[in-house]
Parts: structure tokens; C-alpha cells; sequence
């Protein structure tokens, strides 16, 4: 007997280039990262504002986040998107500069996430979460120099009382909580 089975998918889209290349449509890889640091037993999270040259949910806070790259593990693209949206060198932190981690979440992600939560998502990405939670002297210098123009309009180290007093673009409150709830170590 032959059946055939039924998915709730949409199959990628095949494109044909002028050189008779084929590439693919399909969804897209982002990561997503929680970054703390702990300054006299105070933890700090690290926030940027969407500036007027984003495509969607400007105007809202954000944990740093973007695509992976051609040619880039996913630590790199979550690195890379910290450097570029905030200023702060985690790869160094995590080299030992002087900081002390707490808790690394960067060489694997604590979540992967591809569900729509019945929200209204046509990105339909897949997110990889990474976390990096360490103990400064002081907070890293924030600076907007490194990104694309008007992607962020402001940055923020903020108090973990702080947290909700901010209007988040898409589930990053959620996430943010997640992270907490599960128990990672901020002290």
C-alpha cells in the first residue's frame, strides 16, 4: 500500500541564476544573545534600541541579535553581532582579559528555537540563544561605531529590577525571563 504523508510545511524556493546556478530560499539562521555583567555583585544586562534604519520593530529594545554570515561558525556570528550592535568584545572576555566568566553560553547555545508561538512571524527564523554572564570592575564602554547605519539608536546596561520597564521587540522579554527561570547562574 502507497500513502502519501501530509506536512504543515512550505517547501524552500528554487532559484536558477543567470549563470545556471541554483540557490535556495529557505529560512534563515539567527542568534540571539544574552549578554551579563556582574559589577559589585550587581548584574547588568546588555540592551540596544532598533534605530530607524531596521525593517521592523523599530523603535523597540532588543537583545543583540542578527544573521550568521556565510563562512562564520555560530559563536562567530554571535560574537560578531555583540561587537557590531554594542561596541563590547565578548570574544576577549572570554579569553580571560581579566574578567571572571560565570556562567558560558557561547560555544553552544542554551536554546534553539523555531516555533511561531502563534505570533505573527513570516521570518519564520530559527534562533540559536547563546549567553555570556561575567564579572567586571566596571561595564564595558557601549558604542554604535561598529554597526550598520541606524540600526541602533541607543544602548543600555540595565538591572535585572529594570527588565520589565522596557517595550522589547519581538519575544526578547520572554527569552530574557527564560533565561533566568532556567536557573543560569548570574551570582
Amino acid at each position: 500500500m502507497c500513502y502519501k504523508m501530509k506536512f504543515n510545511n512550505k517547501e524552500n524556493e528554487r532559484i536558477i541564476l543567470p549563470d545556471g546556478r541554483i540557490i535556495w530560499l529557505s529560512r534563515a539562521c539567527a542568534v540571539v544573545i544574552t549578554v551579563w555583567c556582574i559589577v559589585e555583585n550587581t548584574p547588568y544586562l546588555l540592551l540596544g534600541k532598533r534605530g530607524c534604519g531596521c525593517p521592523d520593530e523599530v523603535g523597540k529594545w532588543n537583545l543583540p541579535c542578527g544573521y550568521l554570515d556565510w563562512d562564520e561558525t555560530l559563536s562567530e556570528a554571535a560574537e560578531r553581532e555583540v561587537f557590531e550592535e554594542t561596541g563590547v568584545d565578548i570574544r576577549s572576555v572570554q579569553q580571560g582579559r581579566g574578567d571572571t566568566i560565570i556562567n558560558n553560553h557561547m560555544n553552544y547555545p542554551w536554546k534553539i528555537s523555531s516555533s511561531i508561538n502563534g505570533r505573527k512571524n513570516t521570518k519564520q527564523n530559527i534562533s540559536h540563544h547563546f549567553a555570556l554572564v561575567y564579572k567586571a570592575d566596571e561595564l564595558a564602554e557601549l558604542s554604535t561605531a561598529h554597526c550598520e547605519p541606524d540600526e541602533v539608536s541607543d544602548l543600555k546596561w540595565i538591572t535585572q529590577d529594570e527588565i520589565n520597564d522596557f517595550d522589547y521587540a519581538f519575544n526578547h522579554l520572554e527569552v530574557i525571563w527564560e533565561f533566568l527561570d532556567k536557573g543560569k547562574v548570574l551570582l
